[in-house]
């Protein structure tokens, strides 16, 4: 069994440490400078954003809403991450201390986590929230992490949540993304409240789902995180139960935080890669959504997809993926009379 001397290698992988307390620069700023250094020491790094500058980008307007294509071809690992059982098993955990690239380093958070430069960026700026320790991919007990991290960036971030079963291509490491919020067409669609109706509001929480977005989102807002907390809990254990199911249900989550109020938005899925993308030769169409593609970033590593993507299929893909609008409205019925 492999012996790995874990407060050394955190020493060795840390380029600053952020432990909450009040400093000039701020978290966001901690990583602004990290990204900097890692473009200049790591070359891996440093290529994965020069493939943004090349990158094709365009929108396509599907009635109510719209979605931005991006014909990214240093996402193609990602994309097509073999994401099975035994295909995780028979790998080396790429995100463990020991796996990490020489080069890379990252911002101790709080002492649990390390915030690294993603070398496959899909923005400007796109950072890896680690675990240090090595632990499975699980929502439950750990959705506190995600709204800390939104309170502590602040509100021109987004941190993303992919279950280990719809677009984690670590699923068997903790891990969440922070990326920047303007970025997200669907975090501009939450300006537009009559787009998105109160359905509840429960000890604090207000609950609110989505209308002719294409896809199925539940919103929750508060200004409490131990509230917001209980009731995301209690939304996902009654997820679990109307499903029947003995794990996690499929879910991606987002959250972002301003004038102290979160706001949390939950992508309810029934499968993680469409029909398409499955298919062999031209017909295959390699878009595997997460929560990056969920909220209205449509990512394509061939410029074939990019060219041929549309918005009939762009509404098929969100349709296949997402879980049914019924289903999620009886969720939301039995969670709201717990």
């Amino acid at each position: 069994m492999e012996i790995i001397n874990t407060p050394v290698l955190v020493s060795q992988k840390t380029y600053a440490v952020f432990d909450g307390r009040e400093r000039r620069k701020g978290l966001a700023g901690l990583c602004a400078d990290l990204l900097s250094d890692q473009k200049r020491t790591w070359s891996d790094c440093r290529q994965g954003y020069e493939f943004l500058r090349d990158m094709m980008v365009r929108d396509i307007s599907c009635g109510e809403f719209s979605v931005r294509l991006q014909h990214n071809p240093g996402r193609i690992k990602s994309t097509l991450a073999d994401v099975r059982e035994e295909a995780v098993n028979d790998r080396p955990c790429f995100l463990c201390l020991n796996h990490l690239p020489e080069r890379q380093k990252g911002i101790l958070y709080r002492n649990e986590y390390l915030i690294l430069c993603n070398p496959m960026p899909v923005f400007p700026f796109h950072f890896t929230v680690s675990r240090v320790d090595h632990r499975p991919q699980a929502i439950t007990g750990n959705i506190n992490t995600l709204l800390q991290l939104a309170a502590d960036f602040g509100s021109d971030w987004t941190v993303l949540y992919n279950g280990p079963r719809c677009g984690a291509s670590a699923p068997d490491h903790l891990h969440f993304q922070v990326v920047p919020a303007a970025q997200m067409p669907v975090v501009k669609k939450l300006r537009e409240n009559d787009r998105f109706p109160l359905t509840a509001g429960l000890d604090g929480v207000l609950l609110h789902s989505t209308k002719d977005l294409g896809r199925e989102i539940v919103i929750l807002e508060a200004d409490n995180m131990a509230a917001l907390v209980d009731t995301f809990d209690d939304f996902l254990r009654t997820l679990k139960e109307v499903l029947l199911l003995d794990e996690e249900p499929m879910i991606n989550v987002a959250v972002l935080h301003a004038d102290h109020d979160w706001r949390l938005l939950i992508f309810p899925r029934r499968k993680h890669r469409p029909e398409a993308f499955f298919r062999s030769g031209d017909d295959r169409i390699a878009v595997s959504p997460a929560v990056i593609e969920m909220g209205g970033v449509l990512v394509t590593p061939f410029q074939r997809d990019f060219e041929r993507l549309d918005e009939d299929t762009v509404k098929d893909i969100y349709c296949e993926v997402s879980l049914e609008g019924e289903i999620v409205q009886k969720v939301i019925e039995c969670a709201t009379q717990l």
